[in-house]
């Protein structure tokens, strides 16, 4: 599920965005109320999707987005008047008030639109993966998910990518616990 953080500068707008998104089973991340709050939960995150409005004290939307240069796919919603002053497309825009149906659309077409972005596992990697693990399993007395979960930790220890520790463990180097 993508990561979604909701970010008004209005405390009353994030809580009800976020009780929105929450009660529709979207999981949202942080709340912000300044676009710097957002560009640090976005440095923790990585990537994901921000609903906000189209200003903040410090910053508009389209300065943050253009700060997080592609890492998160925006949903603009505010009053028509803000939206109009707002330089992104259309489809990015939600003019409030909005029918809550209205919001959970919108957010459903960006969470499946950033899914389809996500880099996915080529054939050979997960061929790769799967014989480390099965290799640590052997190796070391693991259960499947125990194995997986060790490629996991030792990837994020070292900031590399699972694949390339499958393939350590296969050259026979050990994974640092």
């Amino acid at each position: 599920m993508a990561r979604i953080v909701v970010a008004f500068a209005a405390r009353e707008a994030r809580r009800a965005a976020a009780a929105l998104l929450e009660g529709a089973g979207f999981p949202v991340l942080r709340t912000c109320a300044s676009g710097n709050e957002v560009m640090r939960a976005f440095t923790l995150c990585q990537d994901g999707i921000l609903v906000c409005g189209a200003r903040f004290a410090d910053a508009t939307a389209e300065q943050v987005l253009a700060d997080l240069a592609g890492r998160a796919l925006a949903l603009v919603a505010d009053r028509p008047e803000r939206l109009a002053l707002c330089g992104l497309p259309e489809e990015y825009k939600l003019a409030l008030p909005a029918p809550r149906s209205e919001w959970l659309a919108r957010v459903e077409a960006l969470v499946r639109l950033h899914e389809a972005r996500l880099p996915r596992r080529g054939e050979s990697e997960r061929a790769l993966i799967e014989a480390a693990k099965a290799r640590l399993m052997e190796e070391r007395g693991l259960a499947e998910p125990q194995a997986h979960r060790a490629l996991q930790r030792a990837s994020m220890r070292l900031g590399v990518k699972m694949a390339e520790c499958a393939r350590w463990v296969l050259d026979g180097m050990n994974l640092p616990d």
